[in-house]
């Protein structure tokens, strides 16, 4: 029993800290998720340390600002970093040293062989050793597995990024679609005007008026459902921003110029000049290339290890008994005899493993190629279509010019010049989607390469450090 009182101590001491359950207050995370706000000032200081460029309050948001927001509010990213943190923490106990064991022992004789003393008094420490360097293997193989959720964070802060990039181009498309449709009706409905007096004098039939009047609805509904897929939109790029609509409404987002885009990257060409250029930035720079090369770098420390358990681990138990009496010592040393299985099978499993890892890498690389090859090819062929549409728009606008001057020489009538201003409001119209659609095609080829080259290129830091909102 005294043995017991003085080994009591040491084991309330090796108990640590006691378990403490935490819940989830799921109350609290919707607050925190409805209340999030580019007003806190957590966001502020997070937006001055990693883009000190920015001016504060933000006062119209960009594609820059939109990305620091849903850096710091998104919980996609958050997930990143919390997994980056297991991580962390798993290199911390691989690095952990086996346990020295300790065993007593207490006994008692009846003294029926004339012993000396009725009681003996056992202690043994146990203290294994790893051999083969086992222990280094198993942190390789943890910091492996942080290089990888590390490589996680900056992948998901890349697709956080590039939503956000398409959301944008799809508002900008929006927007400039939206105001040639008003200035559209305008025209029809002046033609309208013009054709229902023609009506009344008896000049012109209802088979003219009729065409034009479908036309002037047909304009008016899609003007009525761009005016609710613009909200739509906004609200996304709030959402994808890691915002909600209920305390952040409204959301003043900054303009894109479609043309002024197409002016400034295609000055920049050389970076996207074809397809090897892409392939080769690709190969070379992409985030899924670089966590594939960790994952077999990871495969092959679990086939390393696996190979080395083929040494079985040491135990030495150095220990001293009163026996009786008697002071005994004694050193004893175990291991494990591995002889039921081949020493093959220990790894034949992580052999296949680090072999599976290198067929996903060549898979990988195979892809990379194709979409390199396939979204430089779209970008070429929606370049050639739009220098066609701006031709026409060119033509159908220098046309619009004549006409007008010839009308207000009074040399034409005034519905031939109006029939030709809404024919150049549909080229307008076949223009703005052309040119959205090659600036998205620019966005696929930045996706590609992962790459900034479309909307933005300010410099801004990696935000790698865990930025929590904070609680109400």
């Amino acid at each position: 029993m005294r043995l017991l009182v003085y080994l009591s101590p040491l084991l309330l001491t090796a108990c640590g800290v006691a378990y403490q359950a935490k819940p989830i207050t799921q109350q609290q995370n919707i607050e925190n998720i409805q209340q999030a706000s580019p007003t806190m000032d957590g966001f502020q200081a997070f937006v001055r340390a990693q883009s000190p460029m920015v001016s504060w309050p933000i006062a119209t948001w960009d594609l820059d600002s939109l990305t620091l927001s849903a850096l710091y509010f998104h919980p996609a990213l958050k997930v990143a970093k919390s997994d980056y943190a297991v991580a962390l923490a798993g290199i911390k106990s691989a690095g952990l040293r086996p346990q020295v064991g300790l065993n007593g022992q207490l006994s008692r004789s009846n003294l029926a062989n004339g012993d000396i003393n009725p009681w003996s008094y056992g202690l043994q420490v146990d203290i294994p050793l790893i051999t083969a360097n086992k222990r280094q293997i198993n942190i390789e193989i943890a910091q492996y597995q942080a290089d990888i959720a590390k490589i996680q964070i900056s992948e998901t802060a890349w697709l956080l990024r590039q939503q956000l990039s398409f959301d944008l181009i799809l508002l900008a498309e929006q927007q400039a679609m939206q105001a040639n449709l008003v200035r559209l009706q305008k025209a029809q409905d002046s033609l309208l005007a013009a054709y229902q007096k023609r009506l009344d004098l008896g000049v012109a039939g209802k088979s003219d008026v009729l065409p034009i009047r479908l036309q002037r609805d047909q304009s008016a509904w899609q003007l009525q459902q761009l005016d609710l897929q613009i909200h739509q939109t906004e609200q996304k790029i709030l959402h994808d921003a890691g915002l909600t609509a209920q305390t952040n409404l409204p959301f003043n987002i900054a303009p894109l110029a479609l043309s002024q885009i197409l002016k400034a990257r295609f000055a920049e060409s050389n970076a996207y000049a074809d397809a090897p250029t892409i392939q080769n930035t690709a190969l070379t720079n992409r985030m899924d290339i670089q966590r594939a090369l960790a994952q077999y770098a990871k495969a092959e420390s679990q086939l390393r290890l696996e190979m080395a358990k083929r040494y079985p681990d040491l135990s030495l138990s150095p220990g001293i008994l009163y026996e009786y009496g008697d002071k005994i010592w004694s050193l004893g040393i175990g291991t494990m005899l591995n002889l039921l299985n081949k020493s093959s099978d220990l790894w034949a499993h992580a052999e296949q493993v680090r072999q599976n890892e290198a067929v996903r890498f060549y898979n990988l690389q195979h892809q990379v190629i194709q979409q390199s090859e396939q979204t430089y090819m779209k970008y070429r062929d929606a370049a050639n279509l739009l220098v066609t549409q701006t031709n026409e728009y060119a033509q159908q606008s220098r046309r619009k010019a004549q006409l007008e001057n010839q009308w207000h020489q009074g040399l034409i009538d005034k519905t031939e010049y109006l029939q030709t201003e809404i024919q150049f409001y549909s080229a307008q119209q076949r223009l703005i989607t052309q040119q959205a659609n090659v600036i998205r095609a620019l966005q696929e080829i930045e996706n590609i390469m992962q790459k900034p080259i479309a909307l933005s290129q300010r410099a801004m830091s990696t935000a790698n450090q865990p930025q929590e909102v904070p609680a109400k």
